[in-house]
């Protein structure tokens, strides 16, 4: 996966062919020309390159201005989930900090270039011409006016719900603002009843409600409006908190262009809450990721200690263990030096006292560490592997 600003994309996709830059990244020509569609890069005409080697004249074209919402990097390849489980802090503290994002044009400056791109919007009553979108309600609105043939009478959760006057009009006017929202090259979406509905700008997706300033929810799930007066409308953007109410100054109808103005800056706006968001959460996590690496290396710093004393300990123990051995060995060599010269001369010469002088010596050397004592060069010591036990002579035996 590679990450690269929108600027920095336009200067390669220039400086040299597109499928030599999809290769180096892993990724076919095609999807990075989407990549490029999808961020509005334009690239080179067919046959660019070979023009400009024959000295012909070639169309550079420009980076045109980022449209609303529409995100300042470009994500070309496979996407990988954000944080890796398990945290490991010191790789994710190897990648640089994240930088603090700035948005050199102002939103006022964003408007006002969306604005002069922006047509007329006309408010049509008729909805013979729906947007598909709407189509699709009224579609659905027509198969919950027939009545199954077996069912004596018709279920109230079946009914149509765009046969009010207050429904109509509420259709007509997301209708308008639906077509004026594609005219301008945004995707409107919509939920059931339309009242989850919003628009995608770039790659926000801007929510707004339009419904009866008091409406309330049904337990079946119906919208309820106040009767005695249910033909006011407020429409609201979720992420701006822009609104527009019937009142005496006009109706939402007659302030459509400014609505539709004020969904697309709501994009940019929403884009960039949402990358300071991100940036701050960012920030945090680099925070936490210091900490957790601090905790880590004197964790381990602690364990460290901790092996050091157990292994000083254990040392320790070997050493009097040693110490201890080759004290019992000192005194069996001792004992059996006493008993040869208790035996006398003659009887210490026999096989069976010298067998067993023999053996018991062997048991001395055996468990004697001075002889098989290795220092290591950090200043520990070992013992090499005893030797076998001699066999317990034959006089012992019987």
């Amino acid at each position: 996966m590679t990450t690269i600003s929108r600027e920095a994309l336009y200067d390669l996709v220039w400086t040299e062919p597109v499928r030599t830059i999809a290769q180096r990244m892993g990724v076919s020509d095609v999807w990075l020309k989407k990549c490029c569609s999808k961020a509005d890069i334009p690239v080179p005409d067919r046959g660019y390159w070979a023009k400009l080697r024959a000295d012909k004249k070639v169309v550079h074209q420009k980076l045109p201005p980022r449209s609303p919402g529409m995100a300042t990097e470009v994500t070309i390849g496979a996407g990988l989930r954000s944080y890796p489980w398990p945290p490991n802090p010191e790789a994710e503290l190897a990648a640089p900090p994240p930088t603090e994002p700035t948005f050199p044009e102002p939103i006022e400056a964003v408007a006002a270039r969306v604005d002069q791109s922006l047509g007329k919007v006309r408010f049509v009553r008729d909805l013979g011409s729906a947007h598909s979108l709407i189509r699709h309600l009224l579609d659905e609105d027509e198969l919950r006016r027939l009545k199954p043939s077996d069912a004596p009478y018709r279920l109230r959760y079946s009914e149509p719900f765009f046969d009010s006057p207050f429904e109509r009009r509420r259709l007509r006017i997301l209708n308008n603002l639906f077509h004026a929202l594609t005219k301008a090259g945004r995707q409107p979406w919509l939920g059931e009843q339309a009242r989850n509905v919003g628009v995608t700008v770039g790659s926000q997706k801007v929510s707004f409600t339009l419904d009866h300033p008091r409406a309330r929810t049904q337990a079946s799930g119906r919208i309820q409006t106040p009767h005695e007066a249910y033909e006011i409308l407020r429409l609201e953007i979720s992420a701006t908190g822009d609104s527009w109410t019937d009142d005496d100054s006009g109706r939402i109808e007659d302030r459509l262009r400014e609505i539709v103005l004020k969904l697309i800056v709501a994009g940019e706006v929403q884009y960039r809450a949402n990358t300071h968001t991100a940036y701050e959460n960012a920030c945090r996590r680099r925070a936490e990721m210091e900490h957790r690496l601090v905790e880590q290396r004197a964790e381990a710093a602690r364990l460290a200690r901790e092996k050091a004393l157990k292994a000083q300990a254990e040392q320790r123990k070997t050493l009097l263990r040693m110490a201890a051995d080759h004290r019992a060995a000192r005194d069996i060599r001792t004992f059996v030096e006493a008993a040869i010269a208790a035996f006398g001369p003659d009887k210490a010469m026999e096989r069976a006292a010298t067998d067993w002088a023999a053996w018991a010596l062997g048991v001395a050397d055996q468990i004697d560490p001075v002889r098989r004592l290795q220092i290591a060069e950090d200043g520990t010591c070992t013992e090499k592997s005893a030797v076998a036990p001699m066999a317990e002579p034959d006089s012992q035996r019987r």
